[in-house]
């Protein structure tokens, strides 16, 4: 992110804005709704501006730009349309330590003019880093449509309660707690239907209520899928963002911690293959600790906690401690690697059945119904599998499986360094050697990738029995046309923000 985007106070601000025509009224259109003071230099002006400098809403000098007109200045607008004149104004304005916006000039300006959702005094703000304002006004009209008309009486109502909830709440804690009480099984359209009275009316209701009871941390078990941010439910970002603690894994990538909130604790308790690991017993301690200090702990897992992530040994820890936690699953690597290969995990008339599997235990390598595994419609995901790759071969290979067994090796799936190698189960450890397959990665057995036709400009390329790898360019799902195999980054909409965080409640 080169551009930091800030809220600046504009009350008793003068700016200047150098231009009168169409380039011009457009920025003037936005500066008009702030207390801003506007003063337009320029020989002639549109018919807009015109009448705003007849209604006083600015003040209008008819001549050409000079030096002291950026005195006492905070922000320039050089959006005259004559580039030699923009180019000048920016280049004095930026000499002198000013904010400037140089109309259509990237380069010749040191701010951007984001569109803007205006619900005042709730304001979004969308800018592109001065690369596309069509699709800032494009994401513009999609949120505008998302956001009730009186979010911003709303949020007037709701800053007068938090005015005063300072002297019936002195601590913080107890203030985060009685907001959360406010939000829970609200969103926002439901929220907009209280009127002033209703909405002082409903947090009385819970000062009255919640005022004697201690702070109640709780822990929330979170899936941190396989490492794209783009993959996360909405369930786990809005737990992330009201997350007090944040407890995370190795594999859990900097896109998904970013999405936590800044002010939170972040705890690392990472366990590396075959190095530094942080004790289960540890990691359950840290968990109860900060939740007995009345903190919102959020336990954030790669893929899905409920496969192979330990959770049991976690949640029953917490129950003997009485503490409270709810449970947002994840989307699991298997799922992810599917779906970047182009294949299905189950087929209609090929398997009836999948296996998930790991490919260590408590014990070390984990044995397995290696029989059944070795039949030809057998289909299996082993986790954890690289380190035991060559025990899992052997042990298929015995139990009369095929060498000529499909296997797909997938690393990173999802992430811009994903790799997926096309093997057989007697070349699997040659496969991954040659492929510099080091982990994070999931063996898939009697899986390989979907054929890919040459394109042109090929985003993907998976080389079968040659012992190439293919990296992908792009972060998301892999998606598939018939012809091409592109990657996609999205996120899919839904009707309604919420702020309800219902999940499985355990203890209630």
């Amino acid at each position: 992110m080169r551009y930091l985007p800030i809220h600046i106070d504009l009350q008793r601000v003068d700016i200047l804005i150098v231009g009168g025509g169409p380039m011009a009224e457009a920025k003037l259109r936005t500066l008009l709704a702030t207390p801003a003071r506007l003063f337009v230099i320029a020989d002639t002006i549109s018919q807009n501006i015109k009448s705003w400098a007849k209604a006083e809403k600015l003040v209008w000098e008819s001549r050409a730009f000079k030096l002291s007109d950026l005195e006492g200045k905070q922000l320039v607008y050089a959006a005259s349309g004559d580039g030699t004149l923009d180019n000048m104004v920016a280049e004095l304005a930026r000499q002198r330590g000013l904010l400037v916006n140089a109309a259509d000039d990237k380069a010749g300006s040191n701010f951007f003019s984001p569109a803007i959702v205006d619900r005042s005094p709730v304001s979004v703000s969308i800018g592109t880093e001065g690369q596309s304002p069509g699709m800032a006004r494009l994401i513009k009209s999609e949120i505008e449509a998302l956001l009730p008309a009186n979010l911003g009486k709303t949020t007037e109502y709701l800053g007068t309660i938090r005015k005063q909830l300072p002297k019936k709440r002195p601590q913080f804690s107890s203030r985060l707690s009685f907001w959360k009480t406010m939000f829970k099984g609200q969103n926002l359209a439901s929220l907009c239907t209280f009127d002033q009275t209703g909405l002082v009316g409903k947090a009385e209701g819970h000062l009255n209520i919640d005022e004697v009871l201690p702070a109640q941390g709780r822990v929330a078990l979170v899936g941190g899928g396989p490492g794209n941010a783009d993959l996360l439910t909405r369930q786990a970002v809005r737990v992330l963002e009201t997350a007090d603690v944040i407890v995370y894994d190795r594999l859990i990538s900097e896109t998904v911690l970013a999405l936590g909130r800044r002010e939170a604790e972040y705890i690392y308790v990472g366990k590396k293959p075959n190095g530094p690991a942080t004790l289960q017993e540890s990691i359950n301690a840290v968990l109860i600790k900060h939740a007995q200090a009345g903190q919102h702990v959020v336990r954030l897992k790669g893929g899905d906690p409920l496969i192979f992530g330990r959770a049991d040994e976690e949640l029953e820890a917490l129950e003997k401690a009485n503490i409270p936690f709810d449970i947002y699953p994840g989307i699991t690597s298997a799922s992810a690697a599917a779906a970047s290969i182009g294949r299905s995990l189950t087929t209609r008339g090929v398997n009836t059945s999948l296996t998930l599997l790991s490919g260590h235990d408590a014990k070390g390598y984990a044995e397995h119904d290696w029989a059944r595994l070795a039949q030809p419609k057998a289909r299996a995901v082993i986790y954890m599998g690289l380190g035991a790759s060559s025990s899992i071969r052997a042990q298929l290979l015995a139990h009369g499986a095929e060498p000529d067994t499909p296997m797909t090796i997938v690393e990173n799936a999802s992430l811009p360094t994903q790799k997926i190698v096309a093997s057989s189960l007697g070349m699997l450890c040659t496969d991954i050697a040659r492929g510099d397959i080091t982990g994070p990665a999931i063996l898939m057995l009697g899986y390989k990738p979907r054929s890919v036709k040459a394109s042109p400009k090929p985003s993907t390329k998976i080389h079968e029995q040659n012992h190439e790898y293919q990296k992908t360019q792009g972060q998301g799902p892999a998606s598939y046309n018939g012809q091409q195999l592109t990657q996609r980054k999205s996120r899919l909409s839904e009707p309604a923000f919420s702020l309800d965080q219902s999940s499985f409640q355990g203890f209630g």
